[in-house]
């Protein structure tokens, strides 16, 4: 339990002051990071204390979780500071990902990026790649125009034996016909940003931190985004079978931490702190525990303790780490996979609105710490008039797409 620091000489109003903190220190059901108390008995003040997330005895033990979401408080109480290396990290989560993306591009219409290190898992290594590519409304676009396609996701397909969904169409799609601007990323690469994706080995299921090139990229992505069980191949690179990375690593903020990042922003596809095991894993364990499906079931164990170990680091960082969590404020319309399109649109501009919240509250203080040159954002150029444009469209648009900066500003 944190101390109360008071200047008073009457230890049963210290004790008031411990009891009306701890009374405060939870704010719409979640743990708050911080609980002002001012109290007065007589004329003996007590100085104002802040306490920190987590369960600390001592101050400077932990360091500091802070949530961002609509109608969280805690950013406008924080004092402002300065960070020596920042951190993107980006969850995974399927279709989910699209609340992802909905941050991501009210970053780039900022031209907001100071981060020196990014890492992301399945859906967010894909999020990551438009960004350091510099090309907003990319992964909205993948998301609601191809992985909606039954060419992609097809449960018919999976109960005839093969797979759930079909990641090398997605890559060849999306390879001829919306490439990520790589050389772009290149010349961020080129100026020390670093830029991880995270796969899981098939063998042991420990977890693997790829940094891309032009060419293996797309192989990555691929194997980042292996579920297993609905791709059943697995992906080889360098000669090694890999899973999706959130098998192993689905939040890869230790990583971030163990690369020496002192503030991380991580952004979620799910509200903050559930990691409950999920119903269905339950279900899963009793009919198939030790038929064939038990590998599978090694698998998900294996996921869900590694996630709830992830959880419990964003809720009480060690040392003097930051890390400031983006996530939903409740929980999103569309699912991991066969979501319906206003659902993606719904979630997308809710990530909007949540990555313009962290702007206008902590954002400035990061770019103040370490100014960087933002990217300019990658678009296709104007064909002249009468003559064909026979460059590569870099962003094209097609049938339901929306212009990825409008109606975005509510």
């Amino acid at each position: 339990m944190c101390e109360c620091y008071c200047e008073a000489k009457d230890a049963s109003y210290s004790q008031r002051c411990v009891k009306r903190r701890n009374a405060n220190s939870t704010i719409y059901g979640q743990r708050s990071w911080f609980s002002v108390l001012v109290s007065f008995h007589n004329s003996n003040p007590c100085i104002p204390y802040i306490c920190l997330s987590g369960t600390q005895s001592e101050v400077g033990t932990l360091g500091i979780r802070i949530p961002v979401t609509l109608g969280a408080i805690e950013p406008l109480a924080l004092t402002p500071f300065k960070a020596r290396k920042i951190a993107l990290v980006c969850e995974g989560g399927g279709q989910r990902g699209i609340f992802t993306a909905g941050v991501l591009d009210e970053f780039q219409r900022a031209k907001f990026n100071p981060f020196q290190l990014l890492l992301g898992t399945s859906a967010g290594a894909q999020n990551l790649s438009a960004f350091v590519c510099a090309q907003p409304g990319y992964a909205r676009r993948v998301i609601t125009r191809y992985t909606t396609s039954k060419q992609f996701f097809d449960p018919l397909r999976f109960l005839r034996g093969g797979n759930l969904i079909d990641l090398d169409w997605l890559i060849d799609i999306t390879r001829s016909e919306f490439p990520l601007a790589m050389s772009s990323a290149e010349t961020l690469f080129s100026s020390g940003r670093e830029f991880y994706m995270c796969a899981c080995r098939s063998d042991d299921y420990a977890p693997s931190y790829f940094a891309p090139t032009s060419d293996n990229w797309l192989e990555i992505i691929k194997a980042s985004s292996a579920i297993p069980g609905f791709y059943r191949l697995g992906v080889d690179l360098e000669g090694i079978s890999y899973l999706d990375g959130g098998v192993s690593d689905a939040i890869p903020v230790r990583e971030a931490a163990k690369r020496g990042a002192d503030t991380i922003v991580v952004i979620r596809t799910v509200p903050s702190q559930m990691f409950d095991t999920p119903r269905w894993i339950t279900r899963m364990e009793r009919w198939f525990s030790g038929g064939a499906l038990q590998p599978m079931l090694t698998i998900l164990h294996h996921h869900e303790q590694t996630y709830r170990e992830t959880q419990q680091f964003i809720e009480s960082p060690p040392g003097d780490l930051r890390i400031i969590e983006i996530f939903p404020p409740r929980v999103l319309a569309s699912n991991a996979l066969g979501s319906r399109i206003a659902s993606l649109n719904q979630d997308y501009h809710l990530g909007r609105r949540c990555g313009r919240y962290f702007m206008a509250t902590l954002g400035q203080w990061l770019s103040d710490a370490e100014p960087q040159t933002g990217l300019d954002i990658v678009t296709p150029a104007a064909p002249v008039a009468n003559e064909p444009n026979s460059g590569a469209i870099v962003t094209p648009l097609a049938g339901n797409d929306d212009a990825w900066n409008e109606g975005s500003l509510a």
